[in-house]
């Protein structure tokens, strides 16, 4: 492998989390159904759907909680085509993993073989709930970023209950990893600027290897400097919030239509 493509491909990377991230962003800021729901209630409802699926034991119920995932995705104005992707790249490859055992190791009524392995059909219907748990508290994760600023989000869960300083840690997590990626391409288009022709592959890990080294002496030394930096402008330990906002008409019916469907999926099924 040359240096050039090794190079090349983590700049690409580096880039195109950044561009995934702040098309985000873009996301959030759309006039669509989730947007215009208070993030609290927001987050109150699509938790209460997350925590159904994961408890139900019906796979019908699961398959209609993902399909209104994907109905609220496109009232939301999100692009069905990435919403499915940034769902179904994470699923094979993590649930694969746990899911195509049990096709095998669940004891039950036999359905085949494979390599000489027993399918059961218990196994299957196990392999089936994992998956479609996983993909649908996915799309509801997935569904909860989208249409909610980094900002408002941590507010939200401010606002329930949860511990100041929990905040602060995700919120300078989110702030300052842009930093470091972004240094991070620094250091690899300068390497590329200086580098012609091939190197070996022990010479690209090494290079790898001493920029991971720098970069966590960077990242502590930022945190260092940074965090002096709030003490010096008063930083108590705590975090500053603007006046809770009323809820509107569109809140309170959000939550009542998360309430009615609940209901209406536990008498169901």
């Amino acid at each position: 492998m040359s240096v050039s493509s090794f190079l090349d491909r983590n700049l690409r990377e580096g880039t195109a989390w950044i561009e995934r991230t702040l098309a985000a962003e873009a996301v959030a800021a759309r006039a669509g159904l989730l947007q215009a729901i208070d993030p609290r209630v927001k987050l109150i409802g699509l938790l209460a759907l997350l925590v159904f699926s994961l408890l139900s034991r019906n796979i019908w119920v699961i398959a209609s909680v993902y399909g209104l995932s994907l109905l609220l995705a496109v009232a939301s104005r999100i692009s069905i085509t990435a919403f499915l992707r940034r769902v179904w790249l994470f699923v094979p490859v993590f649930t694969a993993a746990i899911a195509l055992p049990a096709l095998f190791l669940t004891p039950g009524e036999r359905l085949g073989s494979l390599g000489g392995l027993t399918i059961t059909h218990q196994g299957v219907w196990g392999a089936i709930f994992l998956i479609s748990r996983v993909a649908t508290a996915i799309s509801i994760s997935t569904l909860l970023v989208l249409t909610t600023k980094w900002h408002r989000l941590l507010l939200a869960l401010r606002a329930l209950r949860v511990p100041s300083s929990v905040i602060i840690v995700l919120t300078m997590c989110y702030r300052y990893i842009f930093v470091l990626v972004r240094l991070f391409n620094d250091f690899l288009l300068a390497r590329k600027s200086r580098v012609i022709g091939r190197m070996p592959w022990r010479e690209n890990v090494r290079f790898l290897a001493r920029t991971a080294g720098i970069m966590l002496v960077r990242s502590l030394r930022l945190a260092d400097d940074v965090y002096l930096a709030m003490l010096a402008r008063g930083f108590d330990g705590e975090i500053d919030l603007p006046a809770r906002q009323p809820l509107r008409r569109i809140d309170y019916g959000w939550l009542a239509a998360i309430l009615v469907l609940i209901g209406a999926l536990i008498w169901k099924g």
